[in-house]
């Protein structure tokens, strides 16, 4: 999977990026290029990529290096679109470190985050972190006892979710019960970083946030 070859990313009829063709083709998700131009997130399926008005099935979202269409690593999440048509109820957003060597992926559902997790590129492969099982039991810490069981965990992504030169990573996350008019809204920090190649990191700031 990860160091797959497939061809490099060329333009389609819609203005988007295809890397491949047949059944190895996978699609770039827009606006989720690194700013090198040189990576970003995009889908596949096991049938390849539809045509006409046919919805995909199987959907894996994967990290790609775009010169070659190299499979990086697979994230998380099942988001698509065509050009014509997209998931409904999902997103994948990309937010990438300033050389372009680190990526947060924040795959949302309709309810929750299915995938949040940190990626360090070495050009032929990447080293993931995840991000939601290291946030989320924090953010339950802070609430009453009471009120611990039962929410769903979602990174906002109508606010920032960035991560700068040096590793810091600012986001904001919310605990709620679907359906409920309340929510539990949390600014986070974490502190990422690398040795020998491998990232570790540590949640070092967690404010509640007034949800709206």
């Amino acid at each position: 999977m990860a160091g797959a070859n497939a061809q490099a990313c060329v333009a389609d009829q819609h203005g988007g990026l295809v890397c491949g063709e047949g059944k190895a083709a996978m699609r770039v998700v827009a606006d989720t290029t690194s700013p090198s131009k040189n990576y970003a997130f995009a889908w596949r399926s096991p049938q390849g990529l539809p045509s006409g008005n046919d919805i995909p099935d199987n959907i894996e979202n994967v990290l790609v290096r775009l010169k070659d269409g190299a499979v990086l690593a697979k994230l998380g999440g099942e988001y698509w679109a065509t050009g014509e048509m997209r998931a409904n109820r999902y997103e994948l957003i990309a937010a990438w470190s300033p050389d372009s060597r680190s990526v947060i992926e924040v795959a949302n559902s309709r309810w929750s985050s299915d995938s949040f997790a940190y990626y360090r590129i070495d050009d032929a492969s990447a080293s993931k972190l995840d991000l939601r099982a290291m946030v989320e039991p924090v953010m339950t810490a802070r609430l009453p006892p009471r009120n611990r069981e039962g929410n769903a965990f979602r990174v906002r992504t109508d606010l920032p979710v960035t991560i700068d030169a040096r590793g810091r990573l600012r986001f904001t996350a919310m605990l709620y019960v679907p359906k409920s008019e309340t929510s539990n809204d949390y600014k986070v920090q974490v502190n990422v970083r690398t040795s020998g190649g491998k990232p570790s990191a540590q949640v070092v700031s967690v404010r509640r946030a007034k949800a709206n």
